[in-house]
C-alpha cells in the first residue's frame, strides 16, 4: 500500500517535472525567437531596409510589447519619412504611432508624431483630435501643449464681406453689406430680411428697422411693435424698462418712445437706459439723465458706453475728469486711486484695457492692474480673449493667460462673443466673421 503511494508521488512530480520542462523549452525557445528578430531588424536597418526593420520589430511585439521597441520602431521611421516623404510613408508611420499611443497613451513622443504628419497632411481636423486625446490621456510636454494651443486657436474667415455692423454680443449681429442691413444670430447665421437700415438689437431681438415706407420697432419674428415717420441715420439699445430707444436724425440724437413721442433734448451723443439713466454727450460735457431727461449726475470729460450704450459696465463706470479716466461706483464715487490717459470699456466684468502713456495694459474693476502698460493699443476682454495691437498697427489676440494665441494678422478687431466669433478687418473698409476652425 505504501508502496503504491510512493509511486503515484513519484509519477506525479514526474508529470509536474515534464511539464515544467516544457515551458521552460517552450519560454527558452521563445526568447531566441525575440532576439533573433530584434538581431534581424537591427541588420535590415544597418542596411537600409527600412520596411523591412520595421515588420521585424513588429513581430518581436507579440513576444513583448515593450515601450523601447515603439521607441525603435519610432526611430526607424524618422530616418525612412526624410528619405521617403511620401504619402503612403506617412500613412504607415501615422498607424504604427497610432498603435503606439493605444499602447502607451502618456508617453508623448508617440503623440507628437502623429499630430506632427497629419499636420504635414493637411489634415489639421485629425491633428487637433489626437493633440486633444493626448492631454485627455495624460500625455504631457511643452511640444504637446504648444501644438494643442497652436491648433486650438486656429481660425477661419466667413466669406461675406460688411461695410458696418453693431453688436451687444448678445446673439445678435446687425450687418450691412453696402447696400442693405440684415440681423445675423451670434454664430453668423440670417435671421432676417434685408432692410434699409437696422439698429442694435436689445437682448429681446427688439431693434429699430427701416424699410423703403417708414421706421419701425420690430420684435425677433420681424412684428411691427410700432411705426414712424421718420428718417433715422442710426439708432441705439431699445430699453423695455424706461420705454426709450435712442435715434439719431440731422445729425442729432434724441430718445423716442413707442408712441412717437421724444424725450425734451438733443444730443451729440446719446447711451442707453439703464435703471432709468442715460448718458449723453452735450457740446463738450458728458451727463446722466433720468427717462423724463432731467439732469442727474456731475458734468464729466468723457463717460464710456459699453456695447448696449450703457454707462454701467460691469457694476461700474468709467469716466474722465480732470483730464484722466478713473474707475467709480455707481453712486459715482471714485474707486482706489487708479487713473490712466485712456480706457476701453468693461465686458460682463472682465479685465479693462487701459492707456498709459503710448502703451497699453489690463486693470480689474477695483483698479488693480493684471498687466502693465507694455502694447501699442489694446482692447478689453471678453470671451476670455483679448485684442491686442503691435507698432505696425495690426491686430492679434491674447488669452486669459496674457499668452498671444491668434497672430497680428488684422487692420481691426472687435470682441469675442460667447458663440466665440469675432468681428475682424483684413481689407481696408471692410469687416468678416472670424471664427475658430475646431468647435
Amino acid at each position: 500500500m505504501k508502496g503504491s503511494k510512493i509511486l503515484i508521488t513519484l509519477g506525479m512530480i514526474g508529470v509536474l517535472a515534464g511539464g515544467w520542462g516544457v515551458f521552460w523549452s517552450k519560454s527558452i525557445h521563445s526568447y531566441l525567437e525575440y532576439k533573433n528578430l530584434l538581431a534581424a531588424a537591427e541588420d535590415s536597418l544597418k542596411d537600409g531596409l527600412y520596411e523591412q526593420a520595421i515588420e521585424r520589430y513588429q513581430q518581436s511585439l507579440s513576444y513583448s510589447d515593450d515601450v523601447k521597441t515603439y521607441q525603435k520602431i519610432k526611430e526607424i521611421y524618422d530616418l525612412y519619412y526624410a528619405e521617403e516623404p511620401t504619402a503612403y510613408v506617412r500613412n504607415c508611420y501615422i498607424n504604427d504611432m497610432s498603435a503606439a499611443t493605444a499602447a502607451y497613451p502618456k508617453q508623448a513622443e508617440f503623440w507628437q508624431a502623429e499630430i506632427t504628419l497629419y499636420m504635414e497632411g493637411k489634415n489639421d481636423s485629425k491633428a487637433y483630435a489626437a493633440a486633444k486625446k493626448a492631454l485627455d490621456s495624460g500625455a504631457k510636454s511643452d511640444e504637446l501643449t504648444a501644438v494643442y494651443q497652436k491648433l486650438l486657436y486656429e481660425v477661419k474667415l466667413d466669406y461675406q464681406l460688411f461695410t458696418d455692423f453693431k453688436t451687444c454680443l448678445n446673439g445678435y449681429i446687425t450687418v450691412c453689406d453696402g447696400d442693405t442691413w440684415q440681423v445675423l444670430d451670434g454664430k453668423g447665421d440670417k435671421v432676417s430680411s434685408q432692410y434699409r437700415f437696422i439698429g442694435l438689437i436689445n437682448d429681446e431681438g427688439e431693434g429699430i428697422y427701416t424699410n423703403d415706407i417708414d421706421t419701425r420697432l420690430l420684435d425677433k419674428k420681424e412684428v411691427t411693435r410700432a411705426r414712424f415717420e421718420i428718417a433715422v441715420q442710426d439708432a441705439g439699445y431699445y430699453s423695455e424698462t424706461s420705454g426709450y430707444v435712442p435715434v439719431k436724425m440731422d445729425d442729432k440724437w434724441r430718445y423716442l418712445n413707442a408712441e412717437g413721442e421724444y424725450l425734451p433734448g438733443e444730443y451729440d451723443q446719446a447711451g442707453s437706459f439703464y435703471n432709468h439713466k442715460a448718458a449723453v454727450l452735450q457740446g463738450e460735457k458728458w451727463f446722466l439723465i433720468d427717462d423724463t431727461g432731467k439732469t442727474v449726475s456731475d458734468n464729466y470729460e468723457d463717460m464710456k458706453l459699453d456695447l448696449y450704450g450703457s454707462y454701467v459696465q460691469g457694476g461700474v463706470i468709467l469716466a474722465k475728469k480732470d483730464g484722466a479716466y478713473h474707475i467709480y461706483d455707481l453712486e459715482e464715487n471714485q474707486i482706489g486711486d487708479f487713473s490712466c490717459d485712456d480706457m476701453d470699456i468693461c465686458i460682463d466684468g472682465g479685465l479693462i484695457a487701459f492707456k498709459q502713456g503710448d502703451k497699453w495694459g489690463y486693470v480689474d474693476v477695483e483698479g488693480n492692474i493684471a498687466v502693465e502698460p507694455q502694447y501699442a493699443g489694446a482692447k478689453s476682454f471678453s470671451d476670455h480673449l483679448a485684442a491686442i495691437c503691435d507698432e505696425n498697427g495690426y491686430w492679434g489676440f491674447i488669452n486669459s493667460r496674457y499668452e498671444q494665441v491668434i497672430g497680428y494678422d488684422y487692420l481691426d478687431a472687435y470682441y469675442f462673443n460667447s458663440d466665440e466669433t469675432c468681428m475682424v478687418s483684413a481689407a481696408e473698409g471692410t469687416y468678416q466673421i472670424m471664427r475658430f476652425v475646431f468647435e
